[in-house]
């Protein structure tokens, strides 16, 4: 029985990239969801729609099957032109709860601590680019994050910040948004960009979306480039592990 990722993709050019080849090199199979399309087709939101793409409950319980949930510009809670939002937090406490296994990035890891009563807090500058992240002493076991490096460099695009829920362990810091990455129950949330490389930064930086004054596009993309190298190095063991985790499910 093979190992099968649920990926729930909330927008055009927020997709799995290379994250989602590392967990393909790990012999997982990718199930994309892309409820943003369906909801969207005809031009107005079709709620419907839009959730008969959301996995059930039931089925991400299923052995060796695990939910990742991306990034987009929306904050976690716009669930009028994102009907799928509270069905997705809905999942993510679950997940919190021990019920599946998820990892989730950025407005994932956003929905992940307001599904678990911690909202998040607006910057007054967002926080874009590449930034080092360092692992926590907490995180020396566990089951993702102990093989990242003790600091590695991250990628960063938000608006938006999470802070750490009640009871979850914080496993990354290092920038002055200090909650880059926890975990609660068997629910992982990053606010730093896993799958991000150059090509998919270009693309956000290009929409000139929440990029701050003064930085233009090759300002923001060129050290993600030269970092590409190193970024891969360090997240791919954590996509791995995430892989393996729900292989030694079955």
């Amino acid at each position: 029985m093979s190992t099968r990722i649920i990926v729930i993709e909330h927008e055009d050019g927020t997709d799995v990239r290379r994250l989602g080849r590392w967990l393909e090199a790990a012999g997982a199979q990718l199930d994309v969801r892309r409820p943003y399309r369906e909801a969207k087709a005809c031009g107005a939101v079709d709620a419907d729609a839009a959730l008969a793409h959301i996995p059930t409950l039931d089925e991400l319980r299923e052995p060796g099957v695990g939910l990742i949930v991306l990034g987009g510009q929306d904050g976690p809670v716009d669930d009028e032109r994102n009907p799928w939002f509270p069905a997705v937090r809905e999942l993510l406490a679950a997940s919190a709860a021990g019920e599946f296994t998820s990892l989730n990035v950025c407005l994932g890891g956003e929905m992940l601590a307001e599904a678990l009563g911690r909202p998040v807090v607006h910057r007054d500058v967002p926080q874009v680019g590449l930034m080092t992240g360092h692992r926590r002493a907490e995180a020396a076991d566990d089951p993702l994050f102990s093989r990242a490096p003790a600091e590695f460099p991250v990628v960063l695009w938000h608006g938006l910040q999470m802070e750490l829920p009640e009871g979850a362990v914080h496993l990354v810091d290092g920038t002055d948004a200090p909650v880059q990455a926890f975990r609660v129950g068997r629910a992982w949330g990053t606010q730093f960009h896993l799958e991000a490389d150059g090509a998919l930064v270009r693309g956000w930086a290009k929409k000139g979306e929440s990029l701050p004054d003064g930085l233009t596009v090759d300002e923001v993309v060129a050290p993600v480039v030269e970092a590409e190298p190193e970024l891969e190095t360090a997240m791919t063991p954590v996509a791995h592990a995430f892989a393996e985790l729900l292989a030694a499910e079955h």
